[in-house]
């Protein structure tokens, strides 16, 4: 129905449905509820973020950090997604339900455990490989020679190995590939729950500036390493002392973007060229 045909009390009614709907969760809910049949395509699988920890997480990734990459595969849409440190599958399973199925998710873990919790969990997934090997092993041939567009480390945490591995993965990443290290943030002493009080005794002396707990100092050492012997790789730091955070450094290949070629060196858009007016003159 053309909108000016509606009445006035109908227009009145939506207007405070549409009021409702930006103020009340309830509303939202069950309005998606009425119109799942239309919505369920595009409805986002978030389901299993709900069993994620936050606060009381004290090493696999944070409920909002699972989140937050999530989004970024959805955004990205990579083909080639590669993850150092399977643990119990939780960060696959997230990428996994982020990716369309024509993309390819690479687990790597040297924990034969880990093979056993794959194929139970991920054993019905073609677009899945786990790789039972060390992480600095990574070939091309892991990846069916194929450029990795997103690389996820959250494994070892030793600054040796990351190196090495970070040495082996180079070549291996897209232009545009994102590389994603976790656990590069800090703990900020007012937020700490007692599962991180028990981690900040037993290494007292992992404190930096501002009663801020460095939880994994080799990832930060790292991070700092790549600055330093890879400075084309720009950085960006995911990092808060508003909550407990463990921290996401995200890291990329830095260049110009490309401009059209009628744009000047400076960057400054050209002249627009008008017609003259047809009322002129």
């Amino acid at each position: 129905m053309n909108r000016l045909a509606e009445s006035r009390p109908t227009r009145a009614l939506k207007r405070r449905a549409w009021i409702a709907f930006h103020r009340s969760r309830t509303v939202r809910r069950l309005l998606v509820a009425y119109r799942w049949r239309r919505f369920r395509e595009r409805a986002f699988d978030l389901a299993h973020l709900s069993f994620y920890h936050e606060e009381t997480a004290s090493g696999p990734l944070q409920r909002d950090e699972a989140l937050l990459l999530h989004g970024l595969v959805r955004v990205l849409r990579p083909k080639v997604v590669v993850e150092f440190g399977f643990l119990g599958g939780h960060s696959a399973m997230n990428f996994l339900t982020a990716l369309p199925a024509s993309s390819r998710m690479y687990s790597v873990d040297i924990d034969p455990r880990c093979e056993r919790t794959a194929r139970t969990f991920f054993g019905n997934r073609p677009n899945f490989t786990f790789l039972c090997k060390s992480q600095t092993d990574i070939r091309a041939e892991d990846v069916r020679g194929e450029p990795i567009d997103l690389c996820f480390i959250d494994a070892s945490h030793e600054l040796d190995l990351n190196v090495r591995t970070f040495e082996r993965l180079v070549p291996l990443l897209a232009p545009d590939a994102l590389v994603v290290v976790h656990d590069t943030g800090t703990w900020n002493a007012r937020h700490m729950a007692p599962l991180h009080l028990a981690h900040v005794e037993a290494r007292p002396d992992l404190w930096v500036a501002d009663a801020q707990y460095a939880h994994q100092p080799e990832e930060r050492a790292f991070v700092n390493w790549i600055r330093e012997q890879h400075p084309d790789f720009a950085q960006l730091h995911l990092h808060t002392q508003e909550t407990l955070r463990h921290g996401i450094t995200v890291l990329q290949r830095s260049k110009p973007l490309s401009l059209p070629p009628s744009f000047s060196r400076s960057g400054r858009a050209p002249e627009r060229q008008t017609e003259p007016s047809v009322l002129a003159g």
